[in-house]
């Protein structure tokens, strides 16, 4: 091949790579968000398979009606409960989202106190020391106040928003409830359709690519939201005891701070509870300690249990990944990137890449050839 020719190759190559990569970060999570009744009503139709399974063979029904019966009611009684779930869910946003105003009366009230209790602490201090503590405190202050009135201001903006988002995800249930009762009744169908118009080679790839990659990707999902489960739960015991409004919301807050790798609960507990002793309510401080140190020690038990080495990116890729997606989406990229990095790394230890790789190794080469050849014919020239 030509120099131009290998270039080209390459250019073409990458091309296609990074389209694939902008389909898999851009088009499919979008794609998905738009069609999440049917993802739903899958997802769905999957948990309910086994349910309907077993009591298909001791429930003794007409063939022709039984199932579709079955079916009905399995699929509405686990629709039951996700709504009355989602419900309770809803309720205490919008309930926190109205007391908007409340909390930020009472995150200025705090911070008033917290500033007299340093400006007393300063005067204890040398003059020095005294300033630069003074400046501190001050920066601490407006933020607190900053902090307040945008939470506040939010909250009446967007109290309407909440309570219209959930109206309009009536619709979205309903198309789930009712995919999700067709894909479990057409089920076989499906099945038969996919043995029959997929070529064997491409089963074999498609189920070893399920099973290595989707399937470690959803073990650790899934691991990941039973311990975020364990650890809310907690979080909302304590945080009641403890008397802090609002206590399931913030425990969910703090539940999926507690997601990110190098974050954890610590990230929000100790500085609240730094806070509330200097502000005098120590009570409030040490019970949430107490919180912070069972949340640690419970993690720390069930996380090799439940989890094992299936995340299997080390620290310094999870770093860069939470950075990067940091900077390209906020919290929701954090969260996406790590998942999308999980993924290509199982698929590299799978081997998917090693045909890709070879093709640049090859091609670099070949340019490495064609530049040793051009270099003797300079010569004899």
């Amino acid at each position: 091949m030509k120099r131009w020719e290998i270039y080209l190759d390459i250019i073409m190559e990458l091309l296609v790579i990074l389209a694939g990569a902008l389909l898999l970060i851009f088009v499919l999570p979008k794609t998905l968000a738009f069609l999440w009744p049917f993802v739903a009503g899958w997802i769905i139709s999957m948990i309910a398979h086994p349910v309907i399974e077993y009591l298909e063979k001791k429930v003794k029904l007409p063939k022709k009606f039984g199932s579709a019966i079955l079916i009905a009611v399995v699929i509405t009684a686990i629709i039951a409960v996700l709504y009355f779930a989602v419900r309770g869910i809803a309720l205490q946003v919008i309930g926190f989202v109205q007391d908007m105003p409340d909390i930020r009366q009472e995150i200025m009230r705090q911070g008033i106190i917290f500033q007299k209790k340093i400006e007393h602490f300063l005067s204890i201090l040398p003059l020095s020391f005294g300033k630069q503590f003074e400046q501190w405190s001050g920066s601490i202050g407006e933020l607190l106040k900053k902090a307040a009135t945008s939470a506040g201001d939010y909250g009446v903006a967007h109290a309407g928003g909440v309570a219209k988002g959930v109206t309009s995800g009536l619709l979205g249930l309903v198309v789930m409830l009712f995919s999700a009762y067709m894909f479990s009744l057409e089920r076989e169908k499906i099945i038969a359709w996919y043995e029959k118009c997929i070529p064997g080679f491409v089963k074999h790839k498609i189920d070893v690519f399920m099973k290595n990659s989707v399937g470690v990707l959803v073990s650790y999902c899934f691991a990941q939201l039973k311990i975020m489960v364990v650890i809310i739960a907690i979080l909302w015991i304590g945080f009641f005891v403890a008397g802090i409004g609002h206590s399931f919301i913030y425990a969910v807050l703090v539940g999926i701070v507690d997601i990110f790798p190098i974050l954890g609960t610590g990230t929000v507990i100790i500085p609240w509870a730094i806070f509330k002793m200097i502000t005098g309510d120590i009570k409030t401080a040490i019970l949430l300690l107490i919180v912070y140190a069972i949340c640690l020690v419970l993690k720390q038990v069930l996380q090799p249990k439940m989890m094992g080495d299936s995340m299997g990116i080390s620290a310094l890729t999870t770093i860069f990944l939470i950075y990067v997606g940091l900077k390209f989406g906020g919290l929701g990229g954090m969260l996406l990137a790590l998942i999308l990095g999980m993924f290509v790394i199982n698929l590299y230890r799978l081997g998917v890449f090693d045909r890709k790789i070879a093709f640049f190794k090859r091609r670099f080469e070949m340019l490495t050839t064609n530049s040793e050849e051009e270099e003797k014919e300079n010569k004899k020239e």
